[in-house]
């Protein structure tokens, strides 16, 4: 391919100087005689004619080869996405809106039992279970309506017997008038991860059953014991029922926070809502922590610009998210040092303002990112017993709520906790049924 441009380019360059010559002698001889104008002239376009057909070659060639390398690309590309579409750990194909099959990876290909080169037959009744047809069918049908993507889990079953679960995605392939006209599906094996699932339930079921209920039995039975009910108990076995209900009542609350953790991590929470005055709220909230409080002499000081901030949010479980910021704020503060929880309303009181600030140890932004992961602790609580879900409850209680929160810690070892909530202004409270 070399050797041959050049030629031609060799053959150009003679070509160019013949015709600069014959210019030269044309502007010499032109009044010397006619024909020999006409013999230039005729030289000059045939110059012009030959070099403008090299011209054109080379263009011709040029294109050639840049189409050669592009189609050169566009295969090799083709070849690694194929590599890679049919070594994913997943099932992938290519259906019609007939339920055709078009095309498949390795993957689809050995689950539907095809051996690869032969025609498929369309995804119906006699690949599929009913139940599982009926269901492609629902899906397909909301696709096409929506124009959407689809995701869901499944128990996938064939007539073959195979069945398991699947993570199924499948996307929409548009035609020129922006219609359904295909679908691109993706399956990937979950069965290990619902069996993982299955146990976390069984472990869900034995902490409820076999740990939490008797635990609230042993807390009920010093109950009575402590307030004498059974009878006169000296100092001595006060203190120790008192010490034992305690650990007791820890044990019930941690398995509390596990178990709401986990309804929290799979959606299985119904909040009720109804109206909570805040303030009232707090003061609740600090109820719990004041033994440690007043163990660190640490006092709470609450500022409020109106006396009834209100509210629609699901109490019981609010309460236990603000109780567990309270007890951190108490846990990791300063000793003798004072606790200010701030409330207020901002953007048009359609949001209610909370902010906890005290004096502890300065939190590095590595720390913060981190502080309301799950069985995140900080150093200051290794010498105590607990499951690190506090935090990670409170925010998950946040969220639900349609709230943030967030940190922020100042080098002069003040760290301020800010929570923003959706609250109902009071004017609004007669339009609404709570």
């Amino acid at each position: 391919m070399f050797v041959k441009r050049t030629i031609k380019d060799l053959i150009y360059c003679v070509f160019l100087s013949f015709f600069i010559a014959l210019c030269f002698c044309c502007v010499l001889h032109f009044q010397s005689s006619l024909k020999l104008f006409l013999i230039i002239f005729t030289g000059c376009f045939i110059n012009t004619y030959f070099s403008f057909l090299i011209f054109k070659t080379r263009l011709i060639e040029e294109s050639a080869e840049r189409e050669d390398k592009l189609k050169q690309q566009i295969e090799y590309g083709a070849n690694h996405l194929s590599t890679i579409i049919n070594n994913l750990p997943l099932i992938a194909y290519v259906i019609d809106k007939d339920y055709k099959f078009m095309t498949g990876n390795i993957e689809a290909l050995n689950f539907f039992g095809v051996v690869k080169g032969l025609n498929f037959k369309k995804l119906t009744g006699d690949i599929f279970e009913e139940d599982t047809m009926e269901l492609i069918r629902e899906e397909n049908e909301f696709i096409v309506q929506n124009k959407k993507p689809f995701v869901t889990d499944k128990l996938i079953k064939l007539k073959n017997g195979t069945q398991n679960w699947y993570k199924i995605r499948k996307v929409p392939i548009f035609d020129k008038h922006d219609n359904v006209s295909g679908f691109v599906i993706f399956g990937r094996d979950i069965e290990i991860e619902k069996a993982a699932q299955k146990q976390r339930e069984t472990y869900i079921s034995t902490l409820s059953h076999d740990l939490k209920i008797p635990t609230l039995a042993q807390i009920r039975a010093l109950e009575l014991l402590e307030a004498e009910t059974m009878g006169p108990v000296n100092k001595e076995q006060h203190e120790i029922i008192k010490a034992t209900l305690d650990s007791c009542r820890f044990m019930y609350e941690m398995l509390s926070t596990i178990l709401s953790t986990y309804k929290y991590e799979n959606k299985d929470i119904s909040l009720s809502y109804e109206k909570i005055q805040v303030l009232k709220l707090i003061d609740e909230c600090f109820d719990k922590s004041f033994k440690l409080m007043d163990n660190k002499n640490i006092h709470a000081k609450v500022i409020a610009k109106e006396k009834f901030f209100t509210l629609y949010a699901d109490k019981k479980e609010m309460k236990k998210a603000f109780e567990n910021l309270i007890s951190h704020c108490v846990s990791s503060a300063y000793e003798n040092t004072e606790i200010v929880v701030e409330i207020k309303k901002v953007n048009d009181c359609k949001n209610i303002y909370l902010s906890i600030g005290f004096e502890s140890p300065y939190l590095s932004s590595d720390a913060l990112e981190i502080l309301f992961k799950k069985y995140t602790t900080s150093a200051e609580k290794f010498d105590k017993v607990g499951s690190g879900l506090s935090l990670y409850l409170a925010k998950q209680i946040i969220d639900a709520h349609h709230g943030n929160i967030h940190v922020e810690s100042k080098e002069s070892n003040y760290n301020t906790y800010i929570i923003e909530l959706p609250c109902i202004n009071e004017c609004k409270l007669s339009a609404m049924k709570c």
